[in-house]
């Protein structure tokens, strides 16, 4: 532990270290300066820096504390390289409420800048805890037990409200203008991430994934079995609003599709080199050609927009081939663009830095950053949103919304080599009184989240069998079936079947009307 006198020395001899370092390399103060030097540009700010903390230590009149200072500082300042890189404080804290060991409150979530003060709650897991407690998607976060968000980065909010399983966390959140809190018991978020349903009527199987788990390509392994057997006409993947999770989920959920030794997505450095390639490793699970039709929106995210492209993508290539068992359809609106790797580089003092370095780019070497994927067929929500959930759909549901977001400009520069610029004793009829009531409250606990499950069940039921986008895919199923049996040759491939639902089957696409008089 340094004292103030030996502090203030420490930081004299850190100036003096700049300077030295700075005239090593041939910018000091009468030096002429050099020409696009990086190593020089790194020590003259150094020295600038060392010059403020001195300054401050020794002159600012309240007091202030140089260890947060700097924090800041560097907080601050990493948050304008890209709009997902962060400078981490207390590197130990975030890593172990993400370590899996800690829960959550099943929400999900669009990262904010340093400055923002609050954190928007983009929708919640059915019968998660946060759904539980009445939070809603549209809701704004702005503190977490007490504490303001501002100045905080996503990681760091993340991290706060995350914790031990059956601990609670306070949730002060912004509703339509107005204050609410919510007192909300942390739980694992596992299993309801995914669901599946039947549409018996039609033989179309519905699969809904809200986030990449490692349970999600089990799940899907299953049903294209069932697929396998002639059962079923089609599937509907539903991937709207789900950021991401697991890459190797849903690397391995790619794989279930596409042939063995198939690249599902490349990562490029900023000199536009191949730093790998994800190849599948098993030979896939689909057998048959049943159409698949992937539904996706402005909050499909990240490795959800990795499947996405890599399985059109195959479905694309396959042509003319009517063997071929691929035959994905997209639908929904375009999605989110967010094709940047970001990887976590542990630093002296407890800290660590969440740094991009890497971008993915599809198996075509298409990048998605801040372009997303477009759908094959563009259907938008027919349920009018609330006027908050419009603007944050329009604001916020796309990379290009997010402050310093690396541009697809910047990456074709890079790509052509170019510079693109975070006790007491008790009787024995006390204890059988109590233990009586204890049984009494656990009963009525029981009965009450069977109740509450029971209804959040009945309600996804009902918005799944309702949702126009999904109606509308299960409609184009019907007409590829009947297609089959009426007009084989017009669907005898991805290609052909493609042309004929758009010549049949009307969306959101604007078409041209001409007025008869």
């Amino acid at each position: 532990m340094l004292t103030g006198g030996a502090l203030s020395m420490f930081k004299k001899l850190l100036i003096l270290f700049a300077i030295l370092f700075t005239q090593t390399v041939g910018y000091g103060k009468d030096a002429e300066k050099p020409k696009k030097n990086p190593e020089a540009e790194v020590y003259k700010w150094l020295r600038t820096t060392a010059e403020v903390i001195a300054t401050v230590e020794e002159k600012a009149y309240r007091k202030v504390d140089i260890s947060h200072l700097t924090q800041d500082m560097l907080k601050a300042g990493c948050a304008t390289i890209d709009a997902h890189t962060s400078f981490l404080p207390n590197f130990e804290e975030v890593a172990e409420a993400t370590s899996g060991k800690f829960s959550g409150v099943g929400i999900s979530i669009i990262s904010k800048a340093n400055e923002d003060a609050h954190l928007l709650i983009v929708g919640t897991i059915d019968d998660g805890p946060s759904q539980k407690a009445g939070i809603e998607g549209g809701d704004k976060i702005v503190e977490v037990n007490g504490e303001k968000l501002q100045g905080l980065s996503s990681d760091e909010v993340i991290s706060k409200i995350k914790g031990k399983v059956g601990t609670k966390v306070k949730l002060k959140i912004i509703r339509d203008k107005k204050p609410l809190e919510f007192e909300v018991k942390r739980d694992i978020i596992k299993d309801q991430s995914s669901y599946c349903y039947h549409f018996k009527d039609h033989d179309v199987f519905y699969l809904g994934l809200k986030l990449f788990t490692e349970t999600s390509p089990r799940q899907m392994k299953k049903l294209l079995e069932k697929t396998n057997e002639g059962k079923y006409k089609g599937i509907i993947l539903d991937l709207r609003s789900n950021p991401g999770g697991v890459l190797a989920s849903a690397f391995d959920t790619s794989s279930l599709f596409i042939p063995k030794g198939s690249k599902v997505v490349i990562t490029k450095d900023n000199k536009g080199k191949i730093v790998q390639e994800y190849k599948t490793q098993s030979n896939p699970t689909l057998k048959r050609p049943v159409p698949i039709f992937l539904l996706i929106n402005n909050f499909t995210a990240s490795a959800s927009e990795i499947v996405a492209g890599a399985l059109r993508h195959y479905s694309n290539e396959a042509g003319n081939d009517a063997k071929s068992p691929l035959r994905v359809f997209i639908v929904g609106t375009t999605t989110f663009g967010k094709g940047s790797v970001q990887e976590i580089i542990p630093l002296s003092n407890g800290c660590a830095l969440k740094q991009t370095s890497l971008m993915y780019f599809l198996p075509d070497h298409t990048s998605i950053q801040a372009k997303g994927i477009e759908p094959d067929f563009l259907i938008k929500p027919k349920i009018t949103p609330t006027k908050e959930m419009k603007w944050v759909s329009e604001l916020y549901g796309k990379e290009t919304s997010l402050k310093h977001h690396v541009t697809a400009e910047e990456i074709e520069k890079n790509a052509k080599g170019e510079s693109a610029g975070y006790a007491h004793e008790i009787d024995q009829t006390t204890m059988k009184k109590q233990a009586e009531e204890k049984a009494k409250q656990e009963k009525e606990k029981d009965d009450k989240e069977k109740y509450d499950k029971d209804k959040a069940k009945k309600k996804r039921l009902e918005d799944i069998a309702t949702n126009p986008q999904i109606q509308a895919c299960v409609n184009m199923i019907s007409m590829l079936d009947l297609a089959k049996t009426a007009q084989p040759e017009d669907v005898s491939t991805r290609k052909k079947s493609l042309e004929f639902l758009k010549a049949h089957y009307l969306t959101d696409t604007p078409t041209e009307i001409e007025e008869i008089k």
